[in-house]
């Protein structure tokens, strides 16, 4: 799974001194892959497969291997999957037409090319689905890698993932489609059952923008969100509960896209879940004014002033949409928010606080799993299955697949969980 990366060239040595302790495995430090230890390892083993410094992936046994530029890839070349197990070896490029519903074969992974949509240098992208007739449920998965917001950050420091272009070669290697949430074989999954869409990340913006900058930046996430929707809305009409979930870029793009998911949706439950984006405001105002104003960021309906003060937005999201869940996974430590924040460890770890204790505390249908790491790290949702905390006080751990299924089905028992 891909992280929220950021190295910001001029920027990098304010951000060192202002960091405190760092994660020894990081991107300046490891052109491998770093491990869940905080190791530096090659990245060239189906174990452990990656590249600049992002955490390592697993490629799945007899179906992917680790290929060149730490990508887990199709074993062979036939770029088929194996229905029986859920995980794929590659997409079809099957797609019923340009406007309408989306037409695929079931549990296959296919490509869908949107023309009128933008990644960072103009060039069309599209997104990936994987359609099952097993449930009207749809998982919707939003990908996270970096942010850019001038010349030197989008051009000289390529501080965003994909911002020169996404297509379909790009998905057939994508480990993403192997991720967890994914998995149709899992029986604690929640989601194995749902269809699966796959937003990539190539905006630079948080799927948040829709502008072409000075610059030539082409910050078109929430364009590219309407126009995604204009035809996933015909292709599950009959959808029950649309859960929408993303990791770091992915996760804020849960937030500021919600809205626009509901009305698309009106007939179905649409449900976030974001991992590791908290929504907390950097050191300085002008900052986060210059991301916004770049990427031609607006706030949502009735959220007056989120765009100034994004403390603001998960209370909103609870109160506009009262019969909802929104569910925030987070590290109180992270590797990535934080220096992104301009924030030492320490007044990120208060931020967060401050953003749980304001924003999250009483509300029925906003709630946290936060996890207070040992080492500053970045990203929960690959974890699902394995990650379990202890809150303080308590004699054991709540998992966060237990968490997940509450948040998911609406079960009783999803509380705020804080612990290591």
């Amino acid at each position: 799974m891909r992280v929220f990366v950021l190295v910001i060239s001029v920027f990098s040595l304010l951000l060192t001194t202002a960091c405190g302790t760092r994660s020894r495995c990081r991107p300046d430090t490891c052109t491998g892959c770093c491990t869940q230890d905080d190791q530096c390892v090659a990245g060239t083993s189906n174990a452990q497969c990656g590249n600049g410094g992002n955490f390592c992936d697993v490629c799945p046994a007899g179906v992917q291997v680790c290929g060149v530029g730490g990508r887990c890839q199709a074993s062979t070349v036939t770029m088929m999957m194996d229905a029986g197990t859920g995980q794929d070896a590659g997409v079809t490029a099957m797609d019923g037409g340009t406007q309408g519903a989306i037409t695929a074969p079931n549990e296959v992974w296919t490509w869908v090319d949107f023309p009128g949509s933008e990644c960072g240098n103009g060039s069309p992208t599209g997104i990936g689905v994987n359609l099952s007739n097993r449930s009207s449920d749809v998982i919707v998965f939003m990908q996270g890698g970096g942010a850019c917001w001038n010349q030197l950050t989008c051009y000289t420091v390529r501080s965003a993932s994909d911002f020169d272009g996404y297509g379909g070669a790009k998905f057939a290697n994508d480990s993403i489609k192997s991720q967890v949430a994914f998995n149709r074989t899992n029986v604690n999954n929640p989601f194995r059952n749902a269809s699966f869409v796959f937003i990539p990340y190539c905006t630079g913006d948080v799927h948040s923008g829709d502008t072409v900058a000075s610059y030539g930046g082409h910050h078109k996430g929430a364009a590219n969100v309407r126009a995604f929707l204009a035809r996933l809305a015909p292709t599950f009409p009959g959808a029950r509960q649309i859960w929408l979930t993303g990791t770091s870029a992915g996760g804020f793009g849960v937030q500021l896209n919600y809205h626009r998911f509901a009305e698309a949706f009106p007939q179905a439950e649409v449900h976030g879940l974001s991992d590791s984006a908290q929504m907390i405001n950097p050191t300085q105002a002008s900052l986060l004014a210059e991301w916004l104003d770049a990427w031609g960021v607006t706030d949502p309906p009735g959220c007056t002033g989120c765009t100034q003060n994004f403390n603001l937005v998960p209370s909103w999201l609870a109160r506009t949409y009262p019969n909802r869940r929104f569910g925030l996974l987070a590290y109180s430590r992270d590797s990535v928010l934080a220096p992104f924040f301009s924030l030492a460890q320490p007044d990120f770890e208060l931020a967060t606080t401050k953003l749980l204790t304001e924003q999250y505390q009483g509300k029925s249908n906003l709630k946290y799993y936060v996890v207070d790491p040992a080492t500053p790290t970045h990203v929960m949702l690959n974890q699902l299955f394995t990650r379990s905390v202890v809150p303080a006080g308590a004699d054991a751990g709540v998992t966060l697949s237990s968490w997940a299924q509450q948040w998911a089905n609406g079960t009783a028992g999803w509380e705020n969980v804080r612990g290591q």
